[in-house]
């Protein structure tokens, strides 16, 4: 059991923003949310977060609808890493990951050796042993995004919900970051952009437009060149490489006609 969303929508006022979505991860999988700018990617992650609470259908933790249960054990289960991250503090590096444990914490705060331990992985899953004592403020776009991925692994996460999680990384962290994702015990849900990057390192996909579940499957199933060419108006030769024939997607060049 994991958590799942059961015709779900959400309007804000008089506009329909997602439409009837059921989601149901495998426990342990890692899904990838796909569609154009403005498809629902964003708004499906706050819903299951419980940042926003569907209009209609039902979002549930281990069957148990979230809103019944207590906001401290959702933040002990749930972690999650928004596109746009920012503090008016000064924080430093250590200091931003730590704040990952927060739920963990008693009453009267102070760190545990539990607390030490998940910090401690977190910096070396993500290589910010050599950053710790920079500002936040100091860091770049990408600094950022990795810093905020070691906040979320010190949260020790069942669920885990990235959106964008590779905006302002190179391709080396970017490969780097999904590889981890992937090799962790958690049900992962990530929107991404990058078609060939979620044929590489999801279990299945989600492929939204305008608010609607157009498709969901495993890579090989979902990302066809006529659904690429319904849901993002390109062109595209997509072939199966290796053995066990993940996707890749070519993009054509629109024509010149």
């Amino acid at each position: 059991m994991t958590l799942e969303a059961a015709g779900v929508s959400w309007r804000v006022g008089g506009a329909l923003i997602v439409d009837a979505l059921d989601v149901s991860p495998t426990v342990g999988s890692t899904v990838g949310l796909l569609g154009p700018n403005g498809s629902g990617k964003s708004t499906l992650l706050k819903l299951l977060a419980g940042q926003n609470r569907p209009t209609i259908g039902e979002v549930t933790l281990d069957r148990t609808p979230l809103p019944d249960w207590k906001r401290r054990d959702v933040a002990r289960r749930i972690a999650t890493v928004d596109q746009h991250s920012n503090t008016e503090i000064d924080l430093t590096v250590a200091e931003v990951v730590e704040l990952g444990r927060t739920p963990h914490r008693g009453l009267w705060g102070g760190h545990s050796g539990s607390d030490r331990d998940a910090v401690r992985a977190a910096i070396e899953h993500t290589n910010l042993s050599g950053m710790l004592d920079r500002s936040w403020h100091t860091l770049s776009g990408g600094e950022r995004q990795r810093v905020q991925i070691a906040r979320a692994l010190a949260q020790e996460p069942h669920e885990l919900l990235l959106d964008e999680p590779t905006n302002h990384l190179d391709i080396n962290h970017q490969l780097e970051l999904l590889a981890l994702v992937r090799r962790l015990p958690t049900t992962t849900i990530m929107a991404l952009h990058d078609l060939n990057l979620a044929a590489m390192f999801c279990d299945s996909i989600v492929m939204l437009n305008r608010g609607s579940i157009v498709a969901h499957g495993s890579p090989t199933e979902v990302l066809t060149a006529d659904l690429i060419a319904e849901v993002y108006q390109v062109d595209a030769e997509v072939r199966l490489d290796g053995p066990g024939g993940v996707p890749t997607v070519r993009y054509l060049p629109p024509s010149s006609d």
